[in-house]
């Protein structure tokens, strides 16, 4: 181990640069202040100026630069518990000609306290891995008292992470190929003492997940049985719920598109949302509504469109069956309705005008609730019994065969029927005879019915 008094090289930089000397001798050290850094560090960046001799390693030869071209810069060694770290895929080439590199070092790097027993920066050809030159460096990591003091023995190399994160999502034919190139990792670091074995039990413990499918693969059939967190959506089918959102920047949708619901697998739930989309064949009243379709069978599925917002909302269901021969799409009905009070005051017959109580309308579930009351503007006589309009083009459709019988002012009684968006009066009477409806007296509108 060699600590910062017992380096024996001064640093010596150009700018941010740090000379890194490739003639210096195998028993020579140089301490970096600058890669020393408190336990759990990561991102610090080291930049470095590699330099060589011309044909020669005469000290009294000037260094000049060494041309990385082709050649790449890695950092390995061995902590202050003698663990094995290796930094290769965090070098970035600044300026090869000149043989000026960034490296950034990972927290890994930063996990045991004390200075590292022993480091290296080595300087290796792309292609084929062969070593041009080793610099001995040293450098330390601090206890800044902020972590409990740790006994990290799990060894690092980010070129042997960045594999096994290719072995996890590899398909069965490329598990060869990537067997090769950890052959080939563990070769290169066969020099690091005590890290081989660690290296090879990996790979072998990996090899063999993926032969019990332990792992997932990409071609292959996975069965996940514990938990699992997706971070982002997951696209495609999957025996649950997938999502698309279709805005008025998307192409027209269909919410009868028979080939979309063909294309569904079985078992499948999907939860479409059309935002404006200007959809076809759409059975509400606003252009925004989610449907969600249950996919059961090859021919069958069962759909629940949507429309809510804070106030009121509608839910509508249906059957579509025949799929995969002769598509039926079944009605939509509605098991659903809902809105706060809203007035009539729009809609009353040309006769009337408001009375005490504001005529209002609300919905709740597949009917229409009713109150107030109304007044003739004038008085009507009424000698031949007359129908008259009370609403009319309501925002609403009546189911047929609804009528009802009220009192009115003076115990008067008189029938209202509803037909299509009206609500009509007739037989308003007083004692089994016709009345005449007087200017200032009140009809009374109230009750349930049913909706189409």
């Amino acid at each position: 181990m060699t600590t910062k008094a017992e380096a024996s090289i001064p640093q010596i930089k150009e700018g941010k640069f740090i000379i890194v000397d490739t003639t210096l001798r195998s028993t020579d050290t140089m301490w970096f202040d600058e890669m020393s850094g408190d336990y759990g560090d990561a991102g610090r960046k080291v930049y470095l100026a590699i330099k060589d001799r011309a044909l020669s390693n005469n000290p009294k030869v000037p260094l000049k630069p060494m041309d990385l071209n082709g050649m790449d810069v890695r950092l390995q060694g061995h902590d202050a518990n003698g663990v094995f770290k290796r930094v290769s895929l965090a070098t970035r080439m600044i300026d090869a000609e000149k043989g000026r590199v960034e490296i950034t070092i990972p927290r890994e790097i930063y996990i045991n306290p004390g200075a590292y027993e022993n480091a290296e920066f080595e300087i290796y050809e792309v292609n084929g891995d062969t070593v041009i030159s080793t610099v001995p460096v040293g450098f330390e990591v601090y206890n800044n008292h902020a972590h409990i003091t740790t006994n990290e023995t799990k060894q690092f190399s980010d070129e042997f992470n960045a594999l096994i994160k290719e072995l996890e999502s590899a398909t069965a034919d490329e598990i060869e190929k990537l067997n090769a190139k950890f052959s080939e990792l563990i070769a290169s670091v066969k020099i690091a003492n005590n890290n081989v074995a660690g290296l090879e039990q990996s790979v072998a413990t990996w090899t063999k997940n993926v032969a019990d499918k332990a792992v997932a693969l990409l071609d292959g059939d996975n069965q996940f049985t514990g938990k699992n967190d997706f971070l982002v959506p997951i696209n495609g089918f999957v025996t649950g719920i997938t999502n698309k959102i279709y805005t008025v920047n998307d192409p027209k949708q269909d919410v009868n598109d028979i080939n979309k619901l063909r294309s569904l697998p079985e078992a499948t739930t999907t939860v479409d949302y059309y935002s404006n989309n200007g959809t076809l064949n759409n059975p509400m009243e606003s252009n925004y509504f989610m449907v969600e379709t249950r996919k059961v069978t090859r021919d069958t599925a069962f759909q629940t469109i949507t429309n809510m917002n804070l106030v009121d909302g509608e839910i509508k269901q249906r059957t579509v069956q025949a799929m995969s021969t002769q598509p039926v799409f079944g009605n939509w009905y509605t098991t659903a309705k809902w809105c706060p009070w809203r007035t009539l005051v729009p809609y009353l017959g040309d006769k009337f005008v408001v009375g005490l109580i504001v005529p209002q309308y609300r919905f709740k579930g597949q009917s229409v609730e009713i109150k107030g009351d109304i007044s003739p503007k004038e008085t009507i006589e009424n000698t031949n019994g007359g129908e008259y309009t009370l609403f009319d083009n309501l925002p609403f459709k009546f189911a047929t065969g609804q009528q009802q019988v009220q009192i009115g002012s003076g115990n008067t009684v008189f029938g209202y029927f509803t037909t299509g968006n009206r609500i009509v009066m007739q037989k308003y009477m007083f004692a089994g005879k016709d009345a005449p409806v007087i200017k200032g007296g009140y009809i009374g509108i109230a009750g349930t019915f049913a909706l189409d």
